[in-house]
């Protein structure tokens, strides 16, 4: 791993904490219910084929409220262990860090507060239902690209753009970078004919209850268009045109409605952020969790093939494929939830039966 750091690759790294994604934008969605600033108050949660359940936990987290959460105390091991995945300590030098200061400051409150702030009513209009800000896409378009050029920098989630991709962003934020958001958006307008192969929309989802932490963070698999969802805001993104008949899976018959008036023109300086119920946005994570739940079950089946090829020199049978689906099965209902460990036993299981039928 290179030592210097990937946005200027030139100075040397300083164990800067640099947030992948815009930490005021994602903040509620990973603290302890009630709690809506910076407070140390962080409970992030991971489900995916390597881990189910709390994956970190913030300094203001009382020892009670974890224990409550895994069922257990926390050894030393696992405390000094505990590192928060969404920050990134090997991507920037500390005066590059400073270059995404004035973007995320100045989207946060000119643009995302003040949806956030808005009665909910207000914001239920018509079929076409959007939020506009004059005078405001070129700092969307920042905001949106040092988001996804330091998630894709990062892996997150081993998530990358093509190298190719992630250069086109990379240069144009070291392009435009200044230490006012200014001098920031002038060099985006004056510089707009080398940043016009890539295009994004935003989308906002309305949300009615006070449980703020039932949101969180997500980078589709998706590509073209690509889908990164960060708390109540998506970001639908590509190198190339953006169209309402390809949409990403997890948002289709979701957006449909708001895409094409959100779309920004060519011509005009106008944002449009499309406005989503807390239906929709219900029904986008209930997506969420399917799509993880289905990842985790497909990526288990792939541990018991290669687990039957490597004990017995042969793939599974028909009939020891269907044993292990229903065994599989038979443990999600009875346990009512899904763990990690749990599946592997059933692997185990179903592999210590088929040397019995085998023999």
């Amino acid at each position: 791993m290179s030592d210097l750091c990937k946005l200027c690759e030139k100075n040397v790294l300083e164990n800067v904490g640099s947030h992948i994604f815009t930490e005021s934008i994602i903040r509620t969605a990973l603290n302890q219910d009630g709690y809506t600033k910076r407070e140390d108050k962080e409970l992030i949660y991971e489900i995916s084929i390597d881990k189910i359940g709390l994956d970190f936990f913030g300094r203001g987290v009382l020892p009670e409220k974890i224990e409550a959460i895994t069922g257990k105390e926390l050894s030393d091991e696992e405390i000094e262990q505990n590192k928060n995945p969404l920050i990134n300590r090997n991507l920037v030098c500390r005066k590059c860090e400073k270059k995404f200061g004035p973007i995320e400051a100045e989207f946060t409150s000119t643009i995302y507060s003040n949806i956030v702030r808005k009665n909910r009513y207000e914001l239920q209009k018509d079929e076409c239902n959007y939020i506009s800000f004059e005078n405001q896409k070129w700092l969307a378009l920042q905001f949106v690209i040092i988001n996804v050029w330091r998630a894709s920098s990062s892996n997150y989630n081993d998530w990358k753009l093509n190298p190719d991709q992630e250069e086109y962003l990379r240069s144009f934020i070291l392009l435009t970078a200044d230490d006012n958001i200014e001098s920031i958006i002038k060099k985006t307008v004056e510089n707009r004919e080398k940043i016009k192969q890539f295009n994004f929309v935003l989308n906002y989802f309305i949300q009615k209850s006070e449980n703020l932490s039932e949101n969180g963070v997500l980078i589709d698999t998706w590509e073209n268009p690509y889908f990164i969802l960060l708390n109540r805001l998506s970001l639908i993104f590509d190198f190339t045109s953006l169209n309402v008949a390809k949409l990403p899976l997890l948002v289709n018959e979701i957006i449909d409605k708001n895409f094409n008036c959100i779309i920004p023109n060519i011509e005009s300086d106008e944002l449009r952020i499309g406005l989503n119920s807390d239906e929709q946005r219900t029904e986008l994570y209930y997506r969420v969790s399917l799509k993880a739940a289905k990842d985790i079950l497909r990526n288990i089946e792939d541990v018991f093939i290669n687990t039957h090829k490597f004990t017995f020199g042969f793939p599974p049978p028909f009939n020891s494929m269907v044993y292990f689906k229903k065994s599989v099965g038979n443990y999600t209902k009875e346990e009512g939830k899904i763990t990690i460990p749990g599946l592997l036993e059933v692997v185990i299981k179903v592999i210590e039966d088929c040397a019995k039928s085998y023999s």
